[in-house]
């Protein structure tokens, strides 16, 4: 089969849910014939319409030398007429794809400068030349016919002409419209998602170790943990028996824990990076139906204004979200309003709409090709 679009990612996951199951599977899905280049894993993944290539994971070095040389020819011995770029290292190949005819979307997922910025673990020169580099190549992926991004504000870097912005809103599963209600679930604090430094591990690490923390209750996490990450915190409070790290797991499996959880939690820090993050785990929580706990930033009141289902706690304070747990914990009524307001919430948050938006786009470069 020769694919209509190719989606090609040498850093993500073939599993992924913005790279696969949400962007690759809402063009196949419309009657687009797609293949996927993605980094092979253990995980699984819901079944899909989408022919998957899998290239080896490979450490940092040897997947900007080989990985992204390896998913170029693949891509160009695909012969997809368009082909959909997923990560900054590939921001290279957009020149080349465009020279042998292809039509090339680059799909931003976070803002490159606010995240070399956010990496503490740098000194400020070296934040200082990266972040100088990142702006060429921003304007090298700016080339490309389209930009996708997650964000409005990841936008603003791009032509506006050649930009749009496709959120990580949540696909709708049988098995979020049948859950159990909060006070038949375990008494579970969840989060699903990256771990680091900016996005809380430390934070939520500190909770069941604070006085406030109810008695009977526990945290669980599941999502990869940054390579640059000290996880020194994070192993000393599960070996308290109270907090559990469940590992990486796939994103259907990620969902499900969340049906057997009363509250969600978003503990970011407050960076550029996270301050502008659409978290795809709080939609996430509120198609579970969760309350939730999360640090108070701009853009998290601006998503949740009008819904009464999240409880908004300082930065780096453990001690207010152990407070708020046990606020839900013992007033369960507040719970209960908190989770059925999530459920009204997440009506506003669903992928379908961004999905239409996502296949206008294509028709738009590939006309009259859609079956």
């Amino acid at each position: 089969m020769t694919p209509d679009i190719v989606h090609v990612s040498s850093a993500h996951p073939w599993v992924d849910n913005r790279v696969h199951l949400r962007e690759a599977a809402a063009a196949a899905d419309a009657g687009y014939r797609v293949r996927l280049i993605a980094v092979d894993c253990a995980l699984d993944a819901p079944p899909t319409a989408v022919e998957v290539v899998r290239i080896p994971r490979r450490c940092r070095l040897r997947r900007m030398l080989v990985s992204t040389t390896q998913a170029l020819l693949l891509a160009l011995r695909s012969r997809a007429r368009l082909v959909h770029l997923h990560d900054p290292e590939l921001i290279w190949t957009i020149p080349v794809l465009r020279a042998a005819g292809r039509i090339v979307v680059y799909d931003a997922h976070e803002d490159l400068p606010d995240q070399i910025w956010g990496k503490d673990y740098l000194s400020y020169r070296q934040r200082a030349v990266l972040s100088a580099l990142s702006h060429g190549l921003l304007r090298l992926a700016g080339t490309a016919d389209r930009v996708v991004t997650a964000t409005e504000w990841t936008g603003r870097r791009f032509p506006a002409a050649r930009r749009i912005a496709i959120h990580n809103y949540p696909l709708r599963r049988a098995a979020d419209d049948a859950q159990t209600g909060l006070e038949a679930r375990p008494t579970v604090v969840a989060h699903v998602g990256v771990l680091s430094h900016d996005r809380g591990i430390d934070v939520v690490a500190a909770v069941p170790g604070q006085p406030d923390f109810p008695p009977g209750w526990r945290i669980e996490l599941v999502g990869a943990i940054d390579a640059a990450t000290d996880t020194t915190a994070l192993r000393d409070a599960e070996s308290s028996g109270r907090l559990r790290h469940g590992g990486v797991v796939g994103p259907m499996q990620a969902r499900d824990l969340l049906l057997g959880a009363r509250i969600g939690v978003i503990p970011f820090r407050r960076t550029p990076v996270t301050d502008q993050i659409f978290p795809t785990k709080l939609f996430e929580y509120l198609a579970a139906g969760l309350a939730v706990i999360a640090t108070d930033t701009p853009l998290l009141r601006m998503l949740l204004d009008g819904s009464d289902c999240v409880t908004f706690v300082p930065p780096d304070d453990p001690a207010a979200i152990a407070g708020a747990v046990r606020r839900y914990a013992e007033d369960p009524g507040l719970l209960l309003r908190h989770g059925a307001e999530a459920r009204r919430a997440a009506q506003r948050f669903r992928w379908h709409r961004e999905a239409a938006r996502l296949v206008a786009m294509y028709d738009e470069l590939l006309p009259c090709v859609r079956r």
